[in-house]
């Protein structure tokens, strides 16, 4: 009996993917590059009417980065997310806290209009970095007027 040809990869190879921190208004390539490809993100607007960012954390010693991330290392909701926000006007790129680099990822961040943060509770902490240090860095992130949603304050009120 004659067998079905495997179909064909839709996906790029790896070595051709465009990685996101090339692309969109803020330049955040100081920072290292944690997922291996963005598949299914809309391109960033030529002129956001708001310049966004979605926060996450692989947890570097879990499969995958945690049981909330795909295998490229994004949460299963970071690209509608994101996707949501280029949909309305705004730019929103994708990266990574990685503790390593808290300095230089906060100094990234002070380039934004607006962070996401989708760092689940105790990941930061499984990762090696320190969750006060990161909620103390989003703190001073606010207070230059830039909006983080949810705020420290917030998940620390709800329990998280």
């Amino acid at each position: 009996a004659k067998t079905a040809a495997r179909p064909r990869s839709v996906c790029a190879p790896r070595e051709r993917w465009e990685p996101a921190m090339a692309t969109g208004p803020v330049d955040i390539s100081a920072l290292t590059r944690v997922a291996t490809d963005d598949l299914g993100l809309k391109a960033q607007p030529a002129s956001p009417i708001f310049k966004g960012a979605l926060v996450q954390i692989k947890v570097r010693s879990a499969p995958y980065g945690g049981s909330d991330k795909s295998s490229n290392g994004h949460r299963y909701d970071s690209i509608p997310f994101a996707n949501g926000m280029i949909s309305s006007g705004m730019s929103c790129q994708l990266f990574h806290y990685v503790h390593d680099e808290h300095d230089k990822f906060f100094k990234v961040c002070e380039a934004f209009d607006f962070i996401i943060v989708r760092c689940n509770p105790g990941q930061i902490k499984a990762d090696g970095g320190n969750q006060g240090a990161f909620d103390d860095g989003m703190r001073g992130i606010r207070k230059l007027g830039i909006q983080v949603w949810p705020s420290p304050d917030v998940m620390e009120f709800m329990g998280a």
